[in-house]
């Protein structure tokens, strides 16, 4: 936990932290990774104050795919969104928000991609996102 996040942070954590947690553990080794005790290993905290937050895993993980749909899909939809004066620039826009990495975040893409591949509800919520991304584009 660096600094800043232990001055912004109750002794509890906050929701920011332990879903970003569970999202630097879902990027690196997948959804098994996602686990209330291991998390509060890696933020040194203890595994009750997660409840302050979230009812459970499954909240956290719903949490987790939420967070994937309004940063990834929501960047993809406002790069479309954004003025071009040129089909030329729409398709920059496009372009610079997959190079620039700063709102979409490919490895968090290909991880919850993934995971669809073992769920059928979390494929239904990627498929949605796909379907809305494509009507962006």
């Amino acid at each position: 936990m660096d600094a800043e996040t232990e001055n912004t942070a109750g002794w509890r954590g906050s929701r920011a932290l332990w879903l970003d947690a569970a999202r630097q553990a879902f990027v690196e080794t997948g959804v098994d990774a996602v686990k209330i005790q291991p998390l509060a290993e890696r933020l040194a905290l203890s595994r009750t104050s997660f409840y302050w937050f979230f009812k459970d895993r499954a909240a956290l993980l719903n949490a987790l795919l939420e967070h994937w749909e309004e940063t990834n899909t929501g960047a993809l939809i406002d790069a479309c969104d954004a003025y071009a004066e040129t089909l030329s620039e729409a398709i920059l826009n496009l372009i610079s928000m997959f190079i620039a990495e700063t709102d979409f975040d490919p490895r968090l893409d290909f991880s919850v991609r993934g995971w669809a591949a073992q769920s059928a509800d979390v494929m239904t919520r990627v498929a949605s996102a796909d379907e809305r991304r494509i009507a962006a584009i």
